[in-house]
């Protein structure tokens, strides 16, 4: 068996929607696949997906089932919306900056999962309405 069959597998997940520049996602993919190579991982997959990609988080539980991976590997925790917990409903998430590991959440129902994959929206009408929006409203009760 050759060396790269034994070792496990990694998934590379950016969002080109945090990056400024074409050299930013390559810098971002460099350091990525670095920090492969520091845990002794394959990388199975490089995903890079921008904001009109659709549901990124299904994307890349698609990709992590796709190619039998555990791990997901991205540049911090801001290109996954600043949280750790939607990424280890389904796999161990590395981040390059900080270094740092966090761990899958074994045992999640099918509800759990459903909801890290795909976070509920809340409705338009249930948000606060913008403040021009209100000025209007308190003048035309005046």
């Amino acid at each position: 068996m050759s060396n790269n069959q034994r070792q496990d597998k990694a998934v590379i997940y950016v969002n080109r929607g945090v990056l400024t520049s074409k050299a930013d996602l390559d810098w971002a993919t460099f350091y990525a696949r670095q920090r492969a190579q520091e845990l002794d991982l394959r990388v199975a997959e490089i995903l890079v997906l921008g904001n009109a990609d659709g549901s990124h988080m299904q994307t890349l539980y698609n990709s992590v089932r796709r190619v039998d991976s555990a791990r997901v590997i991205t540049p911090n925790l801001g290109h996954l919306g600043g949280n750790s917990d939607r990424v280890t409903a389904f796999a161990e998430l590395h981040t390059v900056t900080p270094a740092k590991k966090y761990t899958w959440r074994l045992g999640l129902s099918p509800t759990d999962l459903a909801e890290a994959l795909n976070p509920p929206q809340s409705h338009p009408d249930a948000r606060e309405p913008r403040e021009e929006v209100k000025a209007v409203a308190e003048l035309r009760t005046t």
